[in-house]
């Protein structure tokens, strides 16, 4: 799915969320340590959860494991996977604790950071979309599978909050708190925006270039703005008017 920016201004005499982190960095082999643990909780429990449908399917003549093989509910187990790497890894928890300033919200320099990261994120993507032909839109639509999938009722309303909520609150931990955070204690900003957005981008295949821009765009916005809750809020927003702009095709 495409998903579509060390000091942010904080008030007097209080410490940035940047800071607070470098004081906790985990070490090397918890951080490797926790992304295998979720890939591999993410995969494990998708495929102990699809078995155990598909035996239940033999017995009684359902097609429950197919659906539990669909977008919305993968990503649902997904994120189940992701919440248990981080009850697991302590550290990894402490590290990103205080990401999730809300007295931020407050300043209005945090909404600016929105609105130019918009912008941003908008022109980028119409010139690599609409002007260069670079990427096609709506290539999604086969990735996802959404012209497969039955789309009433509670398929729709697991899909659009798998897209709209889950995705961007489980991505903004994931690469920006976790990713990004890491790799700029340990190499610097620069590194740590380049090699956290490649990798951001690299995950959204079909739009590989718009959305390594964007990763970046979103991974300022975080670091201007001194909290995760603006790259999430710029997240759940584009993915709703982009799940609109999905879902209007095969609809």
């Amino acid at each position: 799915m495409q998903d579509q920016y060390v000091d942010g201004v904080g008030h007097q005499h209080q410490p940035s969320n940047s800071s607070n982190q470098e004081k906790r960095v985990p070490r090397w082999a918890q951080f490797i340590g926790f992304i295998f643990t979720y890939l591999g909780l993410s995969i494990g429990l998708a495929m102990v959860i699809i078995m155990l449908a598909s035996v239940i399917d033999l017995f009684q003549g359902t097609e429950s494991a197919d659906q539990l093989s669909m977008t919305q509910y993968v990503s649902i187990i997904d994120a189940v996977a992701f919440v248990f790497a981080l009850l697991i890894f302590s550290s990894i928890r402490l590290f990103i604790r205080d990401t999730f300033s809300w007295s931020y919200l407050k300043q209005w320099h945090t909404y600016l950071y929105l609105v130019i990261t918009f912008a941003l994120v908008y022109l980028s993507q119409y010139l690599i979309i609409d002007v260069w032909q670079l990427e096609q839109a709506g290539s999604q639509v086969d990735l996802f599978g959404l012209d497969q999938i039955d789309l009433g009722g509670l398929n729709l309303i697991l899909l659009v909050i798998a897209f709209v909520i889950i995705a961007p609150i489980l991505e903004e931990i994931l690469f920006r708190a976790v990713i990004f955070g890491f790799l700029k204690a340990k190499f610097g900003l620069v590194i740590a925006l380049v090699v956290s957005s490649l990798i951001f981008g690299l995950l959204h295949p079909g739009h590989i270039l718009s959305a390594s821009i964007m990763g970046m765009a979103i991974t300022l916005l975080y670091v201007k703005s001194n909290t995760l809750l603006s790259a999430i809020i710029f997240h759940m927003v584009w993915n709703a008017f982009a799940t609109y702009a999905l879902l209007s095709l095969v609809i």
